[in-house]
């Protein structure tokens, strides 16, 4: 009995050390590497940035494999900088486009996000400013004569008959709604959902005049340049596809939207905080479309026809050329 106990764990260990060897433990994968993408917004971090920081913090960017670094700037340069290939991405208007096309710079507007021309004619309801035509032989404010607010405050003139001349169009920076509380103008060019929402946050009554209104303009979206969508379309396509997600989310998760965006902007106080709120309520009302993304052609080619004919550009430039839905609709 020993002795077949014994010649049983003899066959016992020979099995086991002739018995195939589990694999050895594979290492966890690690993510695959980043495409870092520096995208220029705005001048500063601001609540109406909201889709790309949620983007950002919900991970859609990193989940296509993105690392997208926000740049805060002048649209012009930034769009230069796509223009020549030192970006990749930027956001700018139609406006800025259209000038840059017409200079002869590649760039490409790839995904729209403001269905409305975001800016107008704000006054004091006391100021007795109803329409453009009450602006006649009246003192206007606007931030200076270049960017989106020269650009609304001519589409403004050119379609609703304001007589430019009898204005007085004066430069006074970004200190719209100062301006107007303190009475040294009639009426001021604002964005939409930015100075006419601080004013009315304080009590006042405020009559603003829509560009949009009376004129379709091509307004913000995602710009790149030809080369890029020639050489790296899915590239292309994967930044707008994460950039819609953010933008989506922003509009059916708002609360928590504006939540995630306070990191991103350092100077918001708690006491800034309700105002901003409905900033980014009032911007999201310029957002929201059936249509997401999608660019119309005609409205290119009107904003084309108001810029040759008002003199912002002196030469003709094909709008077909200005934009693609390719990266949209998924062709």
């Amino acid at each position: 009995m020993n002795k077949l106990i014994f010649l049983s764990a003899i066959l016992a260990i020979f099995l086991a050390a002739c018995a195939p060897k589990p694999a050895p433990a594979t290492a966890p994968a690690t993510p695959a590497e980043l495409t870092h993408i520096d995208l220029g917004v705005g001048f500063v971090p601001n609540i109406q940035f909201a889709p790309f920081y949620v983007a950002q913090a919900k991970g859609f960017y990193a989940a296509e494999g993105l690392d997208v670094s926000l740049e805060h700037g002048f649209e012009n340069d930034f769009v230069a900088l796509t223009a020549q290939d030192e970006r990749q991405f930027a956001i700018a208007s139609g406006d800025q486009v259209i000038l840059a096309r017409a200079q002869g710079l590649p760039v490409v507007y790839v995904m729209k996000w403001y269905q409305k021309y975001p800016v107008g004619v704000a006054a004091l309801a006391e100021s007795g400013i109803k329409k453009p035509t009450d602006l006649n032989g009246r003192t206007v404010g606007i931030p200076g004569r270049f960017g989106a607010s020269f650009v609304a405050w001519k589409g403004l003139a050119y379609a609703a008959g304001v007589d430019e001349t009898s204005v007085n169009l004066q430069e006074i920076g970004f200190t719209q709604a100062e301006a107007l509380n303190q009475g040294t103008v009639d009426a001021a060019v604002v964005y939409l959902a930015n100075e006419p929402v601080q004013l009315t946050a304080e009590g006042k009554s405020v009559t603003v005049i829509q560009v949009s209104d009376y004129l379709d303009l091509v307004s913000n979206g995602i710009v790149t340049n030809e080369k890029l969508i020639a050489e790296n379309p899915e590239l292309v396509a994967k930044m707008v596809r994460a950039s819609l997600k953010g933008l989506q989310y922003t509009i059916d998760h708002p609360d928590e939207a504006f939540d995630l965006s306070r990191q991103f902007i350092p100077d918001m106080t708690d006491a800034d905080a309700p105002t901003q709120k409905k900033v980014l309520a009032a911007s999201i009302a310029l957002w929201k479309s059936d249509r997401p993304g999608v660019s119309d052609a005609q409205v290119w080619a009107d904003s084309v026809a108001f810029m040759r004919e008002s003199g912002l550009i002196e030469t003709d430039v094909n709008p077909d050329n200005m934009f693609t839905n390719r990266f949209v609709s998924g062709d």
